[in-house]
């Protein structure tokens, strides 16, 4: 499976920068760093995926997707964060969605997404599974979440969807975010490394 593209597809910075750091990051895209704003108990999982589409129809406006977020000190728009961008960034977003639209329309991949403490409802985790094999049949699902997902112990999701639950604690969390930095993101970082190691990546 070393020939699969790796796409994080949010909802935070979580599995970018972890791909990162073992090694496995070899390009910039859109969803990287944007975060839901209120990233524990919330998602723009589905809509992330409904942006996707969007760009892949042709219908998609990076002007309207982005709003004011670039300009504005509070880096916001809808239910988006944009904690590391400027009104410098919206040509990097104009390449990193290029790339995107071009890596989907040519490649396999695999699309990498995290929830914390939030469960997404089977219906709206079925029409993301829908979207991404309809780009290429093989393509494959890496869904991670601090939240019980029971339904996807169910067969259907066996030849496209690795899955973890990492239990994520919400009760355990201060200003500091040490549970967040020293506990989460390293049991994610072992985790990726485990699977991408088991399927013949290199990590570094």
């Amino acid at each position: 499976m070393k020939d699969y593209n790796l796409i994080p597809m949010g909802d935070n910075c979580i599995i970018a920068e972890t791909l990162g750091h073992l090694g496995l990051r070899k390009c910039s895209y859109p969803f990287d760093w944007i975060s839901h704003v209120n990233y524990f108990t919330a998602t723009n999982i589905s809509y992330n995926f409904e942006t996707v589409d969007k760009l892949m129809k042709g219908t998609f406006r990076l002007e309207e997707f982005l709003g004011d977020a670039l300009t504005e000190k509070h880096k916001t728009y809808k239910n988006m964060w944009f904690p590391h961008d400027d009104e410098n960034s919206f040509e990097k977003y104009q390449r990193r969605f290029a790339r995107l639209r071009e890596d989907i329309s040519s490649k396999k991949n695999i699309f990498l997404f995290l929830t914390r403490h939030y469960v997404m409802k089977e219906a709206a985790f079925d029409k993301i599974v829908a979207q991404v094999l309809s780009y290429h049949p093989e393509n494959k699902i890496v869904f991670i979440f601090g939240s019980p997902h029971v339904y996807l112990q169910k067969d259907k999701y066996k030849k496209c969807v690795a899955y973890q639950h990492l239990e994520y604690d919400v009760s355990k969390l201060n200003k500091e975010m040490e549970y967040d930095y020293k506990y989460y993101r390293p049991t994610v970082k072992n985790y990726l490394a485990t699977l991408f190691a088991r399927i013949g990546y290199t990590i570094t």
